[in-house]
């Protein structure tokens, strides 16, 4: 959000007049799950969940307001699609609000990937898309396997018998 925030020189900051305040209701649910969490709970008080809910809509829908006709070279302005988005998704986007085992943010998810990205961008590595995805399948899959607390030999050594393991499955 702090770059779509930052990307026009606009002296009203109509970019950052919705994209502050839905990435602070953010900040601050993640505080609460943190504080919740410590304090041995294992949900969110839900009238805090709607007063954050609340605050994250209400600036997301402004976001969306304030860039529906705004003009952009390629088609839709970056900000517009950005609100737009975080409204369909925001069930996704405020999950670990209410399934604590899931992080605040994808960074565990994407960190099997950086090095096959920087291998390509560097070295001039995986010459083909096609073999980086499939070494992408084969990182993320030992990588959740890993977070489960299953060894990466085991993980394998089921997979190439014909037993893959597969994460619990979750309500």
């Amino acid at each position: 959000m702090r770059g779509i925030g930052e990307l026009d020189t606009d002296p009203y900051r109509i970019q950052r007049a919705w994209t502050e305040p839905a990435a602070q209701a953010l900040l601050d649910a993640k505080a609460a799950v943190a504080k919740a969490r410590a304090d041995g709970a294992t949900a969110l008080d839900p009238d805090l969940l709607t007063a954050l809910r609340a605050r994250y809509d209400q600036a997301v829908a402004w976001g969306i307001l304030t860039n529906r006709d705004r003009d952009w070279p390629t088609g839709r302005h970056p900000g517009y699609l950005l609100a737009h988005r975080l409204q369909t998704r925001a069930a996704q986007v405020w999950r670990f609000t209410i399934d604590f085992a899931v992080p605040f943010t994808n960074n565990p998810c994407e960190q099997p990937q950086r090095m096959v990205k920087l291998q390509m961008k560097i070295g001039g590595c995986w010459r083909s898309v096609r073999t980086a995805a499939r070494y992408c399948l084969v990182r993320s899959y030992l990588g959740t396997a890993r977070h489960h607390g299953v060894h990466p030999l085991d993980a394998l050594r089921d997979a190439l018998a014909g037993n893959p393991w597969m994460p619990p499955q979750t309500a």
